[in-house]
């Protein structure tokens, strides 16, 4: 019984962050409105923390609008 909830809660974690990666904006996710997000701002969404540096193409540590259309969530 206890297996079946801990792999219950484990896919709902998992689809609500897909379902978050799916509804992500540039900007949702730039909270400082500086028309650039940081590590720290794409940390709300593993799957676009993981892809962070392969989306930077510039390698500035941010992302520009142009970098982040590429994000595949």
């Amino acid at each position: 019984m206890k297996l079946r909830t801990v792999c219950a809660m484990t896919i709902g974690v998992l689809v609500s962050t897909m379902a978050l990666a799916a509804t992500l904006s540039f900007q949702d996710v730039d909270k400082d409105k500086d028309g650039q997000i940081s590590q720290q701002e794409a940390s709300v969404s593993s799957t676009l923390l993981g892809q962070f540096e392969k989306l930077d193409a510039d390698k500035n540590g941010q992302l520009s609008a142009s970098e982040f259309s590429n994000f595949k969530g």
